[in-house]
């Protein structure tokens, strides 16, 4: 279990290219435009278009204090801008058991140019090193090539093949769920 104590209320998180700062109502438009992109949405996993709205009642939802933590969800941003070009998240946070689930997708502009890696390298070292987490996982359409390439340079591994388990552009496509464990990470800093 974590200490709490070691969890900021509004991690500000920092990389080589882009810095996450927390996922605000006023990046709904931006995030909202992202998702409903048929070919970004679609390969984050997104099959419903969502309304501004809508999106930030679910942002409310994620972020509130009442219960506990269901989450860290920040947008991403270039180093000296504060605009959103993608989100990332920890979600389906389970301090008990020590995992979280890792999410992202980058809008149109940033996908291809390592943005998206960039911002992945920033999550897991705060998901193990201030969170207290023991493995962070993911889950991507097999046919993500890019993305299953992008998560393997930062270490994450196959653990396995969910067959027909969403469904995208092209009807049920298989998934794979890939993983990192905390021993996995820090030795890469050796």
């Amino acid at each position: 279990m974590t200490d709490a104590a070691r969890i900021p209320e509004r991690p500000l998180l920092r990389g080589e290219r882009v810095w996450l700062r927390p996922l605000e109502e006023r990046d709904m438009p931006a995030y909202v435009a992202g998702i409903n992109d048929t070919e970004v949405g679609a390969m984050a996993g997104y099959s419903v278009p969502l309304g501004v709205g809508e999106a930030a009642a679910w942002l409310r939802q994620m972020t509130s204090m009442d219960g506990p933590r269901k989450g860290f969800f920040f947008a991403v941003c270039e180093l000296g801008d504060d605009r959103f070009i993608g989100t990332t998240s920890l979600k389906e946070l389970n301090l008990l058991h020590g995992n979280a689930e890792l999410a992202i997708f980058m809008d149109r502009d940033h996908i291809g140019s390592g943005w998206g890696t960039e911002a992945q390298r920033v999550l897991p070292d705060f998901a193990f090193r201030n969170v207290g987490l023991e493995r962070v996982y993911l889950t991507a359409f097999a046919g993500n090539t890019r993305a299953i390439r992008s998560y393997e340079k930062l270490g994450f591994q196959l653990e396995g093949r969910m067959r027909s388990a969403w469904r995208g552009v092209h009807g049920l496509e298989d998934g794979v769920l890939m993983a990192i464990l905390r021993e996995e990470w820090e030795a890469q800093g050796d």
